[in-house]
């Protein structure tokens, strides 16, 4: 598995960032520092965001019209980190005018929609490429070594907790605002899509909107394979984790870790004889991972695949794969958490 650390881009591209709210900034803050501001235009319609970026970065260009920006032949890529409902349109537009783009998750609301991004994407030979920020995450790429190896044996389930008392979106339920880095991680480290989800969740701050808090997503694969996400804004803790459990050996992804974020167990149960099983608890390992940014080796990732015609790590496709889960998860909330099918649909 190739790392995404040598990356450094040497013919500068010009990118304009498409929406400066909470993720936006962090978006204009890396491809600042990785490009230069010469090299970024901000755009949002609020007219307070660009002046407040502006006095922080002065060298950056602002505009207050898309229309405007998208046209601009000397931008050559967008990243689009508006609200999820406004993706497709947004990107859509960047594409037809010949722009490389990054849409923050999800890619679209709809598979349709996906699918139409990916061909205009092939067809004007440009990249397109999905915010999925924990695939480039140090640790979780560890995690997907050890996984390729074998170290961990035969994987029995994995589960994912991401959970707090933080914003609360109006415009989509904890599924979409939440979901989208579970699953691309769980797709991710295990390799495959699953069969069939099921999905059950709360309604308690929005009644009238019928917006569910928070969602318990279960996930089957093909075989014995499982995995499950809990989703929350909703909740006391703040927690990002994430559980592989093998035959071998187990790991515990733990993001609010200020160092030690990946912890590999020796741990299993073994069936000895005559239907008793043998608990084996061995040394807890924690692997020497590198302190990066996850979001600049994403930002990173995405100007080398501009650069050097590469396939990004998080490409349509991938946009698609999770897009596919989330509208099987719907499906499963709309029917009270009735076991769904994951729609197949493989373009590859």
């Amino acid at each position: 598995m190739n790392s995404t650390n040598s990356m450094n881009p040497t013919n500068p591209t010009k990118i304009a960032i498409l929406g400066v709210g909470n993720w936006g900034r962090n978006l204009a803050r890396n491809f600042c520092e990785i490009l230069g501001e010469q090299d970024v235009t901000i755009c949002d319609s609020d007219k307070e965001r660009l002046e407040a970026m502006k006095r922080k970065y002065p060298g950056v260009k602002t505009e207050g019209d898309f229309e405007s920006l998208v046209s601009n032949e000397k931008i050559q890529a967008v990243a689009v980190a508006t609200p999820a409902v406004t993706h497709f349109q947004l990107a859509k537009r960047a594409l037809q005018e010949g722009k490389h783009v990054l849409v923050e998750k999800p890619l679209a609301m709809e598979i349709d929609e996906a699918v139409d991004l990916i061909n205009l994407a092939k067809e004007k030979n440009k990249t397109l490429m999905v915010d999925h920020l924990l695939e480039y995450h140090p640790a979780v790429e560890e995690m997907k070594r050890r996984i390729d190896s074998g170290e961990l044996g035969q994987i029995y389930y994995a589960y994912g907790q991401r959970v707090n008392l933080g914003v609360v979106r109006t415009k989509e339920n904890a599924l979409w605002s939440l979901g989208p880095h579970d699953i691309s991680v769980l797709l991710y480290l295990l390799g495959e899509e699953p069969k069939r989800v099921s999905a059950h969740g709360g309604v308690y701050l929005q009644k009238e909107e019928n917006i569910e808090d928070v969602v318990f997503l279960d996930l089957e694969f093909a075989g014995s394979l499982r995995a499950h996400s809990h989703l929350s804004w909703l909740d006391p803790h703040k927690i990002r984790k994430m559980t592989v459990v093998g035959d071998r050996e187990m790991m515990v992804f733990d993001d609010m870790e200020s160092r030690d974020k990946l912890k590999i167990f020796d741990k299993g149960a073994e069936e000895k004889n005559e239907g008793r099983f043998n608990v084996r608890f061995g040394d807890v390992h924690i692997p020497n991972i590198e302190l990066a940014e996850p979001l600049k080796r994403m930002c990173l990732h995405f100007l080398d695949c501009i650069e050097n015609g590469k396939r990004p790590r998080s490409d349509g496709y991938d946009g698609l794969r999770v897009l596919k889960v989330l509208d099987a998860a719907q499906r499963s909330l709309d029917s009270g958490g009735k076991l769904t099918i994951v729609m197949n649909l493989d373009l590859e």
